[in-house]
């Protein structure tokens, strides 16, 4: 009697649910209900072996470091700003915060730790009296930093905040350090809840990019998938729904099967029975570029960077100049300048001007102005420089008219020149001889003898 194998077909043939033959078993997610350090860990993961999200975290923090800054009083720089920079480059300082922020960025947090020398412990507030200089800066990440002791007078400004830390280093050793002695970069915006939860950390970039970075990934892997059957056989066996029926049917119909994909791939030549029939079809790709623009499109808009950067390719579509993409960027850089970086270089900033040995007298009141991301190529310096020749033709053409009316003395053209003003013709002689004059509000019908 033979025995009805309800799913020989789907075995045989198509593998469904097999993990050595079903694509989709492949494919899963991780379970989002997990503590935050399995977080950390999973974002450590995707930094060191996955290049798009290493770029996500790293690109915006380089290149907002990648500039430098100046120190100015109004327009100009102060007298010191020279001494403070090369200060500032034997501390390795765009190497630091770059690093800084790219934890800040990975992991919600990081912090510098401040090796000063001012005679005192790690564990001990900053002596600034007795400060000599910065030995160097060492940066940890969150996952390394965790808070031990928390500021309990309601008077202090820090009041709810931690004073002291745990840092672990480089060989699992712990120490405490007094927050004085540290830059804290204190991640992304959540809620006071969430940010207890973590032990005052922030929020990360890759909790808004991860979802949409492995989709992009899966994409992907499904269009190789597609390469791979760009061309798909059929083949027709004779009797093949008797030949499932039996018990070991499923296992001869699939050795047969591996055998014409095994035989096609040596030999380029098929074997089969005389009643067998064995085509090969075409599959078509149209429509899978599209989809993968697509998931491209929403993973830089996730990760807030526009694909010139993220991806290196040129901008997309008929007269697009990828010009609105980077100044979008360049804001978001702008950013993190403003918000991370400036109120960890005035702290900075304040304990170099107390080190005895830099002898340092940095002005109550200055500015930090960071140096323009954007530099003109020598074409748009070129355009730029004729667009002003022009302005200033068109001046002067206008300035020889007034002259030839005899509404401007050339004595006076050449003193507005000099100034580099704008003309302000002086019409008091136009009341001597009556000539009209429209005032301020009026509607230009009267006129003044």
């Amino acid at each position: 009697m033979k025995r009805k194998n309800q799913d020989g077909y789907v075995n045989a043939v198509i593998g469904y649910g097999t993990r050595s033959r079903d694509p989709r078993t492949h494919t899963s997610y991780a379970d989002r209900r997990v503590s935050d350090r399995e977080y950390w860990q999973e974002y450590e993961d995707l930094f060191t072996y996955n290049g798009l999200a290493q770029k996500i975290i790293k690109a915006p923090a380089d290149e907002a470091v990648r500039a430098g800054f100046s120190l100015k009083d109004g327009e100009a720089n102060i007298e010191q700003n020279d001494v403070v920079q090369s200060i500032l480059e034997d501390l390795d300082f765009q190497q630091v915060f770059s690093t800084a922020l790219c934890w800040d960025r990975l992991f919600g947090g990081g912090a510098v730790l401040l090796m000063l020398d001012d005679g005192g412990e790690l564990s001990e507030p900053v002596n600034e009296r007795q400060l000599r200089r910065i030995e160097c800066m060492k940066v940890y990440d969150a996952q390394d930093v965790n808070p031990l002791a928390y500021c309990e007078d309601p008077a202090d400004d820090r009041y709810g905040l931690p004073n002291v830390y745990t840092v672990i280093n480089y060989n699992g050793a712990s120490f405490n350090v007094d927050a004085s002695r540290l830059l804290i970069f204190d991640g992304g915006i959540v809620s006071n809840r969430r940010r207890r939860e973590r032990n005052g950390w922030g929020g990360s970039i890759m909790e808004q990019v991860q979802d949409t970075l492995e989709r992009y990934n899966t994409s992907h892997d499904f269009a190789t998938l597609a390469l791979e059957r760009l061309s798909q056989s059929v083949t027709k066996f004779a009797g093949l729904a008797d030949m499932l029926s039996t018990e070991f049917g499923e296992k001869q119909v699939e050795k047969r099967l591996q055998l014409i994909d095994m035989a096609r791939g040596m030999m380029n030549t098929i074997a089969l029975d005389k009643e067998d029939e064995y085509d090969l079809k075409n599959v078509t790709l149209a429509g899978i570029k599209d989809v993968l623009d697509e998931f491209e499109i929403a993973l830089c808009a996730a990760a807030d960077i526009p694909a010139t950067v993220l991806f290196g390719r040129s901008p997309q579509g008929q007269n697009a100049t990828g010009e609105s993409d980077l100044e979008n960027y360049y804001n978001m850089i702008e950013r993190i300048q403003q918000r991370k970086i400036k109120p960890q270089i005035y702290r900075l900033l304040h304990l170099m001007d107390c080190c005895s040995e830099y002898a340092l007298n940095l002005p109550q009141d200055y500015t930090i102005d960071f140096a323009k991301l954007w530099n003109p190529s020598a074409k748009e310096q070129a355009e730029t420089k004729q667009i002003e020749a022009d302005a200033r033709a068109k001046e002067a053409a206008a300035a020889a008219q007034y002259v030839s009316l005899g509404a401007l003395d050339p004595q006076e053209v050449r003193q507005k020149l000099d100034d580099g003003d704008e003309y302000d013709l002086d019409r008091s002689i136009d009341k001597v001889m009556g000539t009209p004059v429209k005032d301020e509000g009026d509607d230009g019908n009267r006129s003044e003898a």
